[in-house]
């Protein structure tokens, strides 16, 4: 005579099957590459900034005044540069392209050493806030890049190009407006507010701000996590990544899990009391 416990355990284990077949696409969905995204806004002076053509025009026209040395002279008149690719745009334009170059682009620690830099131009101080984590695990999806970069000359007009990554391999996520650097004026820091969509697993990840020439779009000046240690060590993870329990709640009872594990334990009961009845 068969146990009347067989059938119970086997139909007990038909009802977890669905659970777990769930869970394990569920794992692989979140361990799959996705696409980079990032949401920025940029801040100067406590208000959010937004360059005019009269406003940096007249940064323009002082700066087109100032000396500038041999490198970025012999940059301007190279016919192979990334100023000849941006003419005489509007602001709006130079900065769609340039996203355009800098989008989806990488460089090594070792790329960033490489480059030769203009002493002329330097990045002060940089500092890093953690802002939003939605889920309270500890890695949070936005966060605030704020930097003071100086010049030697009384007036330079720049850019700046944010990097996010780990390993010592960054990825381009925000190209700045273009903005004036005072000499060495304190006040003129700029700030970079990023909510990180989608792209970046839950890691410790480094910053790294490059600082360009709007004129010659050469780079300048840069600093990352061995310069200043605010860079380094961000724990942070995109959108995608967030609710990561609650997702999975969520899936479970859109498949009626609950419904289907109860219900099978019922038929299974049933069963079993039929079968002792006869015996």
């Amino acid at each position: 005579m068969k146990s009347p416990i067989q059938p119970l355990a086997k139909l007990c284990l038909l009802a977890l099957l669905p659970c777990s077949l769930i869970n394990t696409s569920y794992a692989e969905q979140t361990l799959s590459s996705d696409p980079v995204s990032v949401e920025s806004t940029e801040y100067r002076y406590g208000a959010i900034y937004s360059p005019t053509e009269a406003s940096t025009q007249a940064a323009i026209d002082a700066t087109a005044k100032t000396a500038t040395t041999s490198a970025i002279n012999d940059t301007k008149n190279n016919n192979v540069t990334k100023a000849d690719t941006l003419g005489v745009a509007s602001l709006a334009e130079k900065k769609a392209k340039r996203e355009s170059l800098f989008s989806g682009t990488s460089k090594s620690y070792a790329e960033a050493q490489s480059t030769t830099l203009l002493p002329d131009y330097w990045i002060y101080d940089s500092w890093v806030s953690l802002d939003t984590d939605i889920d309270y695990d500890g890695y949070y999806s936005e966060f605030t890049v704020e930097f003071d970069a100086d010049t030697a000359y009384d007036s330079a007009l720049v850019y700046g190009v944010i990097y996010l990554g780990r390993n010592d391999r960054y990825e381009a996520i925000h190209v700045t407006s273009e903005f004036v650097l005072y000499g060495e004026d304190s006040s003129d820091a700029f700030v970079v507010e990023s909510r990180l969509l989608s792209g970046f697993p839950a890691a410790d990840y480094d910053v790294l701000i490059e600082l360009y020439d709007a004129y010659s779009e050469q780079l300048v000046a840069f600093s990352d996590g061995y310069d200043d240690a605010d860079l380094t060590y961000l724990s942070l993870e995109s959108d995608n990544h967030e609710y990561i329990y609650e997702d999975t709640v969520i899936v479970v009872e859109e498949h009626g899990g609950s419904t289907t594990i109860f219900s099978l334990l019922f038929i299974a009961f049933t069963l079993v009391v039929r079968r002792v009845i006869r015996h």
